[in-house]
């Protein structure tokens, strides 16, 4: 008996997710087929590589932690290998996994897949979003092929192309008096209640920027969801300050306002990520090409909210 490459992937699925459950929805079979993928590689290895842990599900053994390394740039190889046979043919076909920052899903993701699936239509996309930290570890592990995230956590081992340069601005409730300003400072902001977005690596940054004028913000709430932050914001519990301004951030009709920071700001890049095994794929290049199409195209320009020169 020897390991197969679905045996593989549903041991790595439980590896990651670190729940029989959990493995088991993701690759939309029964519960029993993780099961016996996990008893067939134990007892081929001849190690445990699950804690089995009541009520609590399963924890990866120090054995499974190195099988978990290993499984996964495995399966990474086996994909890159599949695209690029699938591929030989010359029509870019294949899966493709792409990770995004979860808070810029809503307005990088449709843009980059329309264009993605028209060019090429035999092209399977599978999505996940994360924050900056976990998209890194998705890379990391062949979770993912390619992310749409900062560079701010991206380590010099991995490739990143950037898209643009993303400047902050303030969402403030519509009733602030700061609302009758076209413009804002940080000193004018400083004093006031702030709801910080609470994601890894964004309240680091968010806080530099203060600290960067010499001063500190206030923050009297924190939340993991942009959506929550908006809720807070337009119910004038405080301001925020964000990155991405969508379309829908400059109606002026959801109970806040935004508005463009003046002065010297750290601006980050956002961009697509991507490991050096992925680098040559026919997939990974087609998307590589598209989001440079797009930014050279202007396709982002509205998600940027910049002072007037």
């Amino acid at each position: 008996m020897h390991f197969t490459l679905k045996q593989l992937r549903y041991v790595d699925a439980a590896l990651r997710t670190g729940s029989i459950v959990q493995a088991a929805r993701e690759m939309n079979i029964s519960q029993s087929s993780i099961a016996a993928a996990i008893d067939a590689s134990e007892a081929l290895m001849g190690v445990p590589l699950f804690h089995r842990m009541p009520a609590k599900g399963i924890v990866p053994t120090d054995e499974g932690l190195l099988a978990a390394s290993k499984i996964g740039a495995f399966l990474a190889d086996a994909r890159i290998l599949e695209s690029d046979l699938l591929s030989s043919r010359g029509a870019t076909v294949g899966s493709l996994r792409m990770g995004c920052y979860a808070p810029t899903a809503p307005y990088m993701l449709p843009r980059i897949l329309n264009r993605l699936t028209a060019q090429h239509p035999e092209i399977r996309i599978e999505l996940r979003e994360g924050d900056m930290e976990s998209l890194v570890g998705f890379l990391n592990t062949g979770v993912i092929d390619a992310a749409l995230t900062y560079r701010r956590t991206i380590p010099e081992t991995m490739f990143f192309q950037p898209m643009f340069r993303a400047r902050p601005y303030v969402l403030l409730p519509e009733v602030s008096q700061l609302a009758a300003k076209s413009e804002l400072s940080l000193t004018d902001i400083t004093d006031l209640p702030m709801i910080m977005l609470d994601l890894a690596a964004t309240k680091p940054y968010f806080t530099s920027i203060f600290k960067q004028a010499g001063l500190a913000p206030r923050i009297v709430h924190t939340t993991q969801s942009s959506s929550v932050l908006r809720g807070l914001v337009a119910a004038n519990y405080g301001y925020s300050i964000l990155n991405i301004c969508g379309p829908n951030d400059r109606k002026g009709e959801n109970g806040y306002v935004c508005r463009p920071l003046i002065g010297e700001i750290d601006e980050p890049a956002f961009g697509l990520a991507y490991t050096r095994n992925a680098r040559h794929t026919p997939i990974v290049n087609a998307v590589l090409e598209i989001c440079s199409l797009l930014s050279s195209e202007g396709a982002f320009d509205d998600l940027f909210l910049a002072p007037a020169p």
